[in-house]
């Protein structure tokens, strides 16, 4: 397993170089840029690793190491973002690791021509903990509802999560995209030769007529895919035709959704017919963003092989108090729903970052996650059990650096 994984980052890692030094499409000025980083966290949890009896509280500190470096042309736009991570605590010594989780994000952009678009993007969390994320994630307090899924299983699994979009404008009014989306779920406590992996593929294609450039309407369909590794577990598959918009409501405010509907389909069991659909609220004033978003989507509802629907919202809020200075707050809550697995998560929390200088900036946090499993004992981990909430604070002291370390620019 421990194979695998490595051998998906080397792949992953290979393609980053390819991309950085294949040529471009334009013959415009060039730039490639490297920013090494590192991060800095002191906290407190009243409850690592989180558990829903017999909670531990203890002080600890989290470091991240990595860089950024990025490549930017008239045709093409890519960025490679790679971190490791340190954790260290004062008491629960067993639980120190260092080196041993990944995180890399790959973002490419590609200008085919003036009427078509690509984009490309992976993103692999490897033997991430909990609380590594909670203290170091850019989506934290307001996690996506992957990391919302990998955090409900607890320092067990890891996550990669792989996009390819390709846009074209038809003409003026009308565009298409597809998409092609991959989620995998490595299970971290596999035994033996028996695994318990999940696999999510899934095809997204699309056409919008823009009546305006404030409104759009359009059709599409989706297709999902899902496998497991774990023997005797069927395969299952879901389609989903919808329609969806996009509408500049006023200068600043955004609305976006997409809804039809699901139906369901598990190997020996027939169909299921049910409703899915997404919205996106936002809100842009002078000082700072509003963000909502939310729905029901069929989904993998646990890293351990189940599927069923994925309901939630998460929103955030950014307020500049001076062109330093920078309080936020965010909130998720996602119930994940399948065959033989229950779950909710929430997180919640507060902050604010000061920028000292263009290449350091403080910050101080507090954030709250509250989890609830409801299923069979082999997945839970020591000290949770099944149907009740095991509920963590986190109060968090940190800096970040980061800095120009190399710039080259050619035509």
């Amino acid at each position: 397993m421990t194979m695998r994984k490595r051998n998906h980052l080397v792949i992953l890692l290979g393609a980053a170089v390819f991309v950085f030094t294949a040529p471009s499409l334009g013959r415009s000025d060039s730039l490639f840029r490297l920013f090494p980083e590192a991060q800095l966290n002191g906290f407190y949890g009243d409850n690592i690793p989180l558990r829903t009896t017999n909670e531990i509280g203890d002080f600890g500190s989290t470091m991240v190491f990595g860089f950024y470096l990025d490549y930017t042309s008239a045709a093409r736009y890519t960025s490679l973002h790679y971190d490791t991570f340190v954790q260290l605590f004062t008491h629960q010594t067993r639980l120190d690791r260092a080196g041993q989780g990944q995180f890399v994000d790959f973002r490419d952009d590609e200008n085919i021509s003036p009427t078509t678009r690509a984009h490309f993007n992976e993103v692999f969390y490897r033997d991430a903990t909990a609380v590594t994320t909670v203290t170091t994630s850019d989506q934290s307090p307001q996690f996506n509802s992957v990391l919302a899924l990998l955090l409900l299983a607890n320092d067990q699994a890891s996550v990669s999560q792989f996009e390819a979009q390709l846009q074209h404008d038809w003409t003026e009014r009308w565009s298409s995209e597809l998409s092609l989306h991959q989620t995998t779920f490595f299970n971290n406590n596999n035994n033996g030769n028996v695994s318990d992996d999940s696999f999510a593929q899934g095809v997204t294609t699309a056409t919008d007529y823009h009546f305006s450039s404030r409104f759009s309407l359009g059709l599409g369909y989706r297709f999902y895919d899902w496998r497991f590794t774990f023997p005797g577990r069927p395969g299952e598959e879901a389609h989903w035709p919808f329609a969806r918009f996009t509408w500049q409501a006023w200068k600043n405010l955004y609305f976006s959704g997409l809804a039809g509907v699901v139906v369901s389909h598990t190997q020996g069991q027939g169909d299921q017919v049910d409703v899915g659909g997404l919205g996106n609220i936002e809100y842009r004033f002078r000082q700072g963003t509003v963000n909502v978003s939310g729905g029901q989507e069929p989904s993998l509802t646990s890293a351990f092989g189940t599927v069923g629907n994925i309901r939630g919202v998460r929103g955030n809020v950014l307020y500049y108090i001076t062109p330093r200075l920078t309080a936020s707050a965010g909130a998720s809550f996602y119930n994940a729903s399948g065959t033989g697995f229950n779950g909710e998560f929430v997180s919640w929390g507060v902050g604010a970052s000061q920028r000292v200088n263009k290449w350091l900036s403080v910050n101080t946090r507090f954030i709250q996650i509250r989890s609830n499993d409801n299923t069979s004992g082999q997945f839970l981990p020591s000290g949770v059990q099944s149907g009740e909430w095991a509920v963590g604070d986190y109060y968090i002291v940190g800096l970040a650096v980061s800095f120009e370390a190399f710039r080259w620019s050619w035509r």
